[in-house]
């Protein structure tokens, strides 16, 4: 039988390395943990379309599909938040894609509140071809999700895959 998905504790040692790479490159990813159940979080401010924005990215664990999900919520200078429609919109990467299969909004699987999530579902296909040989099976995941997103995935990650 196949591997489809990685446990809680594969995700917390993963993420756990991508916090010592990011604290060694001052790239600002933070591990928390609530009830038991730690994320990865990081804010970025960049130019989307005409409008400077701040994404707050964070890297959680879906216990229903076994995968690491990508959660984010945009933000105008003015405070106010972009809808799923919006952020669309703007969004040159995922013009060809049915926006509802790919994107989402859902409650944070550890904060229940609601953020924008690149379909779990879709994780599991992208995962599947480097649970066997990938170091840090969530960094492979990430490299091929962040553009999607506009995440900066810097170089010295994906060295640790």
């Amino acid at each position: 039988m196949e591997q489809t998905a990685i446990s809680y504790d594969k995700f917390h040692k993963c993420i756990s390395e991508i916090v010592k790479i990011s604290d060694k490159i001052l790239d600002g990813w933070h591990l928390h943990v609530k009830d038991d159940l730690s994320y990865l979080a990081k804010k970025s401010t960049t130019l989307l379309g005409d409008t400077v924005v701040t994404f707050e990215y964070h890297i959680a664990f879906n216990l229903s599909y076994g995968v690491p999900v990508l959660c984010f919520n945009v933000w105008r200078q003015d405070g106010s938040m972009l809808s799923m429609e919006e952020y669309w919109s703007t969004n040159k990467y995922l013009k060809e894609s049915n926006m509802f299969d790919t994107l989402t909004q859902m409650d944070h699987p550890v904060l229940c509140r609601p953020f924008l999530t690149l379909h779990p579902c879709k994780t599991e296909e992208i995962m599947q071809p480097v649970l066997a040989i990938s170091k840090n099976p969530v960094v492979s995941w990430l490299s091929v999700v962040s553009p999607f997103v506009h995440l900066e995935l810097l170089d010295d990650y994906v060295k640790c895959c």
